[in-house]
């Protein structure tokens, strides 16, 4: 089969088709052939040696894929051959076809293209685990979604307004000011024009939640943000400057790094979370009930992932250097032919 095999860390020509062999299933595991991929941004961080839960090289990357299903583990029930799925792993999704453990592939929901389907699963869960199971958001509360308009913000900005909490969310530039009011956020603030602590400060005082996934600045704005009993979550920090193999890259990845100091937390009664659902993906248990938790409440509200790019299996790299450039909005999906 065709796949991108990863071997060495740089920039997007390290990524390159090759001829590789089909795997073998375990018994408890399922193949696929993948029908659309979904891009991350930890994909990227990966292709630049910066990713700590990649695995050792060579490997295939790619967390997330929908598609057919093509073989089932002899331990595998209520999932069967021709069934379209979404399925989730560490690696393994750049290729034609992809193998995870039978606990993260889910039937895909009815109506749902390859697209909507390839879009879901890493971004809404991740929002769901931030907002609600850490977050612990209630309908009324004041959220805050930091980049917006990305593939975790779409997603965040969805659930937050459909549990009927009050949402602002940041953005770059005026069309995704616009994708984040349509989606359901009340204040949609263009961080390079806006001072964000003076809008939020004039219009909320202050926030009961807040998701954050930059890192450096945009961290410690949000912490100042924060309001009595406040949850702040980091689900990531894409602006951390970090290349391993250069040194002079070390002190400012540190030094903008979020982290904990409880004397301040204590004085302003707040509290500070952290999640990477790669991670959860090992529990089986959890990783089921969050998803059909999930499922749940986005079938109940009609919420649908937003696509906001699509690029052919033989563009993928093109499909990263795009995400680069922060010129994307939603989800960037791979659909193969």
């Amino acid at each position: 089969m065709k796949a991108y095999l990863f071997k060495s860390p740089g920039g997007i020509d390290r990524l390159q088709l090759s001829e590789v062999s089909e795997a073998d299933i375990a018994s408890n595991e399922v193949l696929i052939r993948v029908r659309a991929i979904g891009i991350n941004y930890a994909e990227v961080l990966s292709r630049k040696g910066q990713y700590s839960w990649a695995p050792p090289r060579p490997y295939i990357p790619g967390m997330e894929a929908a598609g057919e299903v093509m073989q089932v583990g002899t331990e595998v029930s209520g999932i069967a051959i021709g069934d379209r799925v979404i399925m989730g792993a560490q690696y393994g999704a750049y290729a034609e076809c992809m193998k995870s453990k039978a606990h993260l592939v889910y039937k895909v929901p009815d109506g749902w293209s390859w697209q909507d389907s390839a879009a879901f699963l890493v971004n809404f869960i991740t929002a769901w685990v931030a907002l609600f199971k850490l977050g612990k958001l209630s309908g009324g509360e004041r959220v805050l979604i930091q980049a917006a308009a990305g593939g975790v913000g779409t997603a965040a900005v969805q659930l937050a307004s459909k549990a009927g909490a009050q949402v602002a969310g940041t953005a770059s530039k005026p069309e995704k000011l616009e994708l984040i009011k349509k989606l359901g956020a009340d204040l949609a603030i263009n961080y390079t024009t806006e001072d964000l602590q003076e809008v939020i400060q004039k219009e909320w005082k202050g926030v009961d939640v807040c998701l954050e996934v930059v890192g450096g600045g945009v961290f410690k704005k949000s912490k100042a943000l924060m309001a009595p009993f406040g949850r702040l979550v980091v689900a990531g920090y894409a602006s951390i400057p970090l290349h391993k193999w250069k040194p002079w890259t070390w002190w400012p990845a540190w030094r903008d790094a979020p982290k904990v100091n409880v004397m301040e937390m204590a004085k302003g009664s707040y509290a500070m979370a952290a999640t990477h659902v790669g991670y959860l993906t090992e529990k089986p248990e959890i990783a089921q009930s969050v998803y059909q938790e999930l499922l749940l409440f986005v079938q109940k509200h009609e919420i649908k992932p937003v696509v906001g790019q699509t690029f052919s299996f033989e563009e993928l790299p093109q499909a990263h250097a795009f995400m680069e450039s922060r010129k994307s909005v939603g989800k960037i999906v791979i659909h193969m032919p």
